[in-house]
């Protein structure tokens, strides 16, 4: 099944996504976050960060660059 689903296209992955939403009756949107505290705290909230690769092998390493 999931081999099979490696083949699809994106577009046919988005329909498959809207027809199981409708079907089920679910969302597979993100859950919103309701903001809490000051909006100072969330001024100074991290919105950037910076990613260090260790050791991810040569092969994977290559196709991540």
């Amino acid at each position: 099944f999931v081999e099979e689903i490696k083949t699809f296209t994106v577009l046919e992955l988005n329909e498959l996504v809207k027809a199981i939403e409708e079907e089920f009756g679910v969302s597979a949107a993100a859950p919103v976050m309701v903001a809490t505290g000051s909006a100072a705290a969330a001024a100074d909230e991290k919105s950037e960060f910076d990613v260090i690769l260790v050791d991810a092998g040569a092969d994977i390493l290559i196709k991540f660059l």
